[in-house]
């Protein structure tokens, strides 16, 4: 048989008859030893050939040949053969192997594997097997090709794949050799996070240089990423310092609230994101740095400049009115004085006691008396307390008679007003203590216009002479 041995499905296959006679021109028979298969052929000479073409299944078995003769009519057949096994074997070629996506693959992605063979076999098996482990899938198709799908893949589908093909035909399988092998990774890449910075109580101005946070107020920095991973962390990062706190992603987002803005909060601020898929962490980029600076409340720097300037005021105020009260104490009061002279000349018993009414008054330039009564004030004084001295009698003076006509009164009242003084006067009173009050009583007696002194006959007699 040609070829011998196992016989690929479809092949032609050869078998040969011969034996070794004188009487040629006898018929050769091809049988197999189980069923009807049964094939003749005469030849002419001691040997014959039988093709049998696109072997199959079906032509499997043993064949045995013989050979007959027919001499004057009688029919001779020669012993069988030994027999030869023709065995069909399928032979498939090395399927392909494609994944799509191609490469990396993100981790919770859907990934399809599709295995394909070129072979007239058809109504076979694909499989699809890791190089490693136990992960085996099957999948009958009609065609040359199937496809794989693996969804959602993680870290576990991780490795190298291959297909094979495989049929069955009379109870025997039939297998193809293992395909070339693709690799599955699985990643997972990270965006890079945002950072926002707001303040609910409104104390944020945002500036060139960064921004601004009034000290007091509160404000709020929130890290969010766009992820389909599910958990995942922040992480705030302030730095020039070990600082850096932590929070889980609640919709893919994490808030970090800062009560009370103080200056240990001013720096630059960066968010990370952190998923752990499979017991490995995954970290993303920082975020772009944000600059906060923490400022002096506005408000309350206009209070402490408006309260400083009121103390000052009120501090040169009370300066102003100690160096007043020390120029009165220094300064004695202005007295308002008015004086009434009368000068008699001639004898009162040449008029009569009404003449008194008609009595003529000249008033004396203050300016002329002002050296005066500041002379006399102290005389005066002292005479009001000298005890009281009784008056000379007229017999110690002696008298000018003076006819009618030359008799007369002349009455100088002297008024002199210093206005300035009168305020200096009742804040001084204001001032002395209750015992001081009594003796402003007495000068309060006075007109409410301008107070008046009598001063005694002989200051009057001295302005008289002036």
């Amino acid at each position: 048989m040609n070829p011998a041995g196992e016989v690929t499905w479809g092949q032609d296959v050869a078998i040969t008859c011969s034996i070794s006679v004188q009487h040629l021109g006898g018929t050769f028979i091809l049988q197999k030893t189980s069923g009807s298969f049964r094939k003749t052929k005469t030849s002419s000479s001691n040997s014959v050939t039988f093709i049998i073409l696109k072997v199959n299944f079906d032509n499997e078995g043993a064949y045995q040949c013989q050979y007959q003769l027919q001499v004057s009519g009688r029919d001779f057949s020669s012993p069988l053969s030994d027999a030869v096994r023709l065995s069909v074997t399928v032979r498939f070629p090395k399927p392909s192997i494609s994944m799509n996506p191609a490469g990396e693959v993100t981790w919770g992605q859907d990934v399809g594997i599709t295995c394909s063979i070129s072979t007239q076999h058809l109504g076979g098996t694909f499989i699809l097997q890791k190089t490693s482990g136990s992960f085996r899938k099957t999948q009958t198709s009609s065609t040359n090709s199937a496809t794989f799908s693996i969804f959602k893949v993680n870290f576990d589908n991780e490795g190298s794949y291959q297909c094979q093909y495989q049929i069955m035909h009379s109870g025997r399988e039939f297998k193809s050799p293992l395909s070339n092998s693709v690799r599955l990774s699985v990643t997972v890449p990270l965006q890079q996070p945002s950072i926002d910075l707001t303040s609910p109580n409104r104390g944020l101005v945002w500036r060139p240089e960064g921004a601004e946070v009034t000290r007091d107020y509160s404000f709020v920095i929130t890290c969010s990423i766009s992820s389909h991973y599910p958990g995942g962390v922040f992480s705030l990062i302030f730095s020039g310092s070990n600082i850096t706190d932590t929070k889980p992603a609640v919709n893919n987002s994490a808030s970090f609230n800062f009560p009370v803005a103080e200056y240990e909060h001013q720096g630059n601020y960066s968010c990370v994101y952190e998923v752990t898929l499979s017991s490995r962490k995954f970290t993303s980029t920082e975020t772009t740095l944000i600059s906060i600076i923490i400022t002096f409340p506005l408000w309350l720097l206009v209070s402490s400049v408006a309260a400083g300037i009121l103390l000052l005021l009120l501090l040169v105020f009370l300066a102003v009115c100690l160096v007043c009260r020390r120029k009165r104490r220094a300064k004695p009061p202005a007295v308002l004085v008015q004086t009434q002279l009368s000068v008699r000349v001639g004898n009162d018993y040449e008029r009569g006691e009404d003449d008194d009414d008609e009595e003529d008054y000249v008033n004396v330039d203050p300016m002329d008396s002002k050296k005066k009564l500041k002379e006399e004030e102290g005389r005066v004084e002292e005479e009001d307390s000298n005890d009281y001295e009784e008056p000379e009698s007229e017999e110690d003076h002696d008298y000018e008679e003076a006819g009618p006509d030359v008799n007369f009164i002349k009455t100088t009242e002297v008024c002199f007003s210093v206005e300035e003084h009168r305020e200096e006067e009742k804040e001084e009173e204001e001032e002395e203590t209750d015992d001081d009050d009594d003796d402003d009583d007495d000068d309060e007696e006075t007109d409410d216009d301008e107070d008046y002194e009598n001063v005694t006959q002989s200051f009057g007699e001295d302005l008289w002479r002036t």
